[in-house]
């Protein structure tokens, strides 16, 4: 069998982002039938209720998973706009990289945003604190910065056109 240079590129593009496990693009992984609650938790993820994880995931370290080759099915089967894209040859590798660094520069700016606010908790997902940003304004006399509302749309937006699949959201619990 010969190698298959979009999917090495793919892959590529994959080890450098990221996203899907930072908990920019889901909330959730819910686990399927295969998977092993409790070596995941060995591992160190924390499994709620025996079927489900929070993002961002434990087991991220930078942009690489720290138990790619034990991964949940979920993680296993998600690729991303950019990968299937590329994959397919359908998509230049410098695009999508690129479409992958102006996705974490918009994140970034985000958690700038959200650092003076309620919502700077780390370990939570980024739109679950900016929920949390949003409801804690209302009960503080601290006004939000200005430029979050809009920030998260745009973020939100760039999101679902070039990473998340049409219909989903945020989670990986009920899709293929």
């Amino acid at each position: 069998m010969s190698p298959d240079p979009d999917r090495d590129a793919a892959t590529r593009l994959c080890l450098d982002c990221g996203l899907c496990c930072s908990g920019a693009l889901f909330d959730v992984v819910k686990l399927q039938p295969a998977d092993n609650a409790k070596a995941l938790t060995a591992r160190g993820l924390k499994i709620k209720q025996g079927q489900w994880f929070n993002q961002p995931c434990a087991a991220l370290a930078g942009r690489l998973c720290g138990l790619y080759r034990d991964r949940p099915s979920r993680c296993r089967l998600f690729e991303c706009r950019q990968y299937q894209g590329v994959a397919a040859g359908e998509l230049a590798e410098v695009e999508a990289l690129d479409r992958i660094r102006q996705a974490q520069r918009q994140i970034r700016d985000m958690e700038r945003l959200l650092a003076s606010t309620q919502g700077n908790n780390l370990r939570k997902p980024l739109a679950q604190r900016y929920a949390t940003a949003l409801a804690g304004a209302s009960q503080s006399d601290k006004p939000l910065p200005p430029e979050l509302v809009p920030a998260m749309a745009r973020l939100q937006a760039w999101l679902d056109e070039h990473f998340r699949h049409p219909l989903v959201r945020t989670s990986l619990l009920d899709e293929s």
